[in-house]
């Protein structure tokens, strides 16, 4: 998930980044988010939807790539001039803010999952799944090391599986910042080292089958190369290039043919949609581009912002709506209608009770410690 932010680069150095917000990137967050939510809920909807929005929707485990380039981009961008020259304070201090932008939601959201196999236990006939709800891997979440390679699958609150890999991105952000300066040496540097991470995730995902397999190994190789595309996109970025409006919409028409031909051909995923979210970036990053105008739309950036939210805990409200309202006699749209409200609700909450605060609370602690 990306869990970047234009605002958290508070107490690098006693000062804030100056980095104007790009909202189209904030907007494609949340929508992206509820592309999830959908994928995670499309077979109790199916009646609902059909067999078109059904397969439109089983294609949203791809929004984590999008997450992940786009995480990569926003995080560089606001903290990658600190990183010229490493020095363990400035990483301290970065490791820290990061932390305060993902850790407090995540481990709220994990320990409401306790609630789960204790319903089950008292109130269902059959056992909990021991595998969903293995002990191990509860531990493991809580130091977020879940999705190193040290289990055999995702459990507990399935989405939490990239912020585990996003800590690692983020522990090797000075590496990455390094091979991105290095590669900025040259004209053509940033444009080969993209190149050479599409083609990494390209055969890595070929060895094992997809770009959703093999998820509890495969994903930290997944999320590091996707992030790294993003921060060598925000390298070009911070260099001056610039696309007109023109040349946004063209790029945009591109992404949008990368993902038709996705769709309408047996072109595997990790050939296609990788570069095609690169490129629908790279159009993001005009503001007067059409489609940057239209996600510039309020409704759109207040998904946005709070998408990290609706993407940690939509999996435990569609356990609830599972428990309570998915069974004979009760019609899909009430409880799809139960899904997405008691979602979007559960996002705002969250947000400005757990996700808000915590962020401000790390950032106080590292600002007085400046």
């Amino acid at each position: 998930m990306a869990t970047d932010s234009w605002s958290d680069a508070v107490g690098m150095s006693g000062a804030q980044r100056t980095i104007a917000p790009i909202v189209a990137m904030t907007s494609i967050r949340g929508i992206a988010a509820w592309w999830v939510v959908f994928y995670h809920f499309r077979i109790e909807m199916y009646p609902l939807m059909g067999a078109a929005l059904t397969r439109i929707y089983s294609y949203g485990y791809l929004a984590v790539d999008l997450f992940f380039e786009l995480s990569g981009f926003v995080i560089c961008l606001n903290y990658g001039a600190r990183f010229g020259n490493f020095a363990w304070r400035e990483y301290g201090r970065f490791m820290g803010l990061r932390l305060g932008r993902i850790y407090p939601l995540h481990i709220t959201v994990l320990m409401l999952f306790l609630l789960n196999p204790l319903a089950i236990h008292y109130f269902a006939h059959a056992a909990a799944d021991s595998a969903r709800y293995d002990p191990v891997y509860f531990i493991l979440s809580i130091f977020l090391l879940q999705n190193w390679g040290f289990t055999n699958g995702i459990a507990w609150n399935y989405p939490a599986w990239s912020i585990s890999t996003e800590l690692a991105a983020y522990l090797l952000f000075p590496v990455i910042m390094q091979v991105c300066g290095v590669a900025a040496r040259r004209a053509w540097g940033i444009g080969a080292l993209i190149a050479v991470l599409l083609g990494g995730i390209a055969v890595c995902a070929d060895f094992v089958g997809g770009l959703n397999r093999a998820i509890q190994s495969f994903g930290l190789v997944r999320c590091i190369l996707e992030f790294s595309i993003g921060a060598a996109l925000a390298s070009l970025y911070s260099s001056g290039l610039r696309f007109t409006p023109r040349q946004a919409d063209v790029l945009t028409l591109a992404a949008v043919a990368v993902a038709a031909a996705f769709c309408l051909t047996d072109i595997p995923d990790y050939l296609l949609l990788p570069t095609g979210f690169f490129v629908l970036l790279c159009a993001l990053t005009t503001p007067q581009g059409t489609l940057s105008r239209l996600l510039s739309l309020r409704a759109f950036e207040l998904l946005g912002l709070i998408s990290y939210s609706t993407y940690l805990v939509h999996v435990f409200a569609k356990d609830w709506v599972k428990f309570l309202l998915v069974k004979p006699g009760i019609p899909v749209v009430v409880y799809t209608l139960a899904y997405v409200v008691i979602t979007l609700v559960a996002s705002i909450i969250l947000y400005r009770t757990i996700e808000v605060p915590g962020r401000s609370l790390f950032r106080n602690l590292l600002v007085r410690r400046a």
